[in-house]
């Protein structure tokens, strides 16, 4: 059976037919409150949202994080609960450089879509216990584990006040192509208002190895800064909140 990730190359989530709401953003000065999925940001503006799954994850998470301050460059990144538990250090090192975090379920489970709506809100509120106290506020933003939503998912996201984020460029760094490959597919289908797909983790327990990553990350950030990109978090590329219970108007403008 191929990668489920394979599934959202280059097309978003799709693949995932009615049961995903995908709500893409031809004008940013709406609200997203109301939201249930987003898959790109504004496009108005040469900017990119790098996102960044699976960690808190040593030490490549701090070299990713290394990388990111010595380009000036911000990112989002969407970390499991249990893995922000043993790691909160990288979690908190995260917020003081300025990046957005997001919940990644508690331990990237492969059978969240076949949940019902309670049980997927249990591990929600799983996750939630672990990242809360580290950021200081309830995070809105949520990526589902390999990208996999349900209608139950989407129902019980958007009553916890969390909007679904996805993304509609992969880096392909987790398919254990090379360097050059994963620089590739990221310079050679961005676009103003991309949500990149990258890892600093291991898939919720698989190969956790991202030396890739970290080769491929500086060749990226400068390719795309030769071509007049600048990198910023996924609540200001797609105006969604960053915090629980707060609802935000995001104008596009270029900058």
């Amino acid at each position: 059976m191929g990668n489920p990730r394979l599934k959202l190359h280059r097309g978003g989530l799709a693949s995932f037919g009615t049961a995903v709401l995908v709500a893409l953003l031809s004008s940013c000065s709406a609200s997203v409150s109301s939201a249930a999925h987003l898959s790109r940001g504004c496009r108005e503006g040469h900017r990119v949202a790098l996102t960044f799954d699976d960690g808190p994850n040593p030490p490549y998470t701090d070299q990713i994080l290394d990388i990111l301050q010595s380009h000036d460059a911000r990112a989002t990144f969407f970390d499991e609960g249990q893995a922000a538990e043993a790691h909160p250090e990288i979690v908190r090192r995260e917020l003081s450089l300025g990046m957005a975090v997001g919940s990644h379920s508690y331990a990237h489970g492969k059978a969240l879509p076949t949940l019902t709506r309670a049980d997927f809100a249990t591990d929600l509120q799983q996750a939630d216990a672990a990242l809360t106290p580290l950021l200081g506020y309830k995070p809105a933003l949520y990526r589902a584990p390999y990208g996999h939503t349900s209608q139950n998912m989407l129902n019980e996201l958007h009553a916890e006040g969390y909007v679904s984020i996805g993304w509609d460029v992969d880096s392909t760094d987790w398919s254990g192509a090379p360097v050059d490959a994963v620089v590739s597919s990221v310079l050679d289908h961005v676009h103003p208002g991309a949500i990149v797909l990258m890892h600093d983790g291991g898939l919720g327990g698989g190969n956790s190895d991202r030396s890739t990553t970290i080769a491929a990350l500086p060749r990226i950030i400068d390719g795309l800064r030769e071509r007049g990109y600048s990198f910023v978090t996924v609540p200001e590329i797609t105006g969604a909140p960053a915090v629980h219970g707060r609802e935000r108007r995001h104008e596009c403008s270029a900058s």
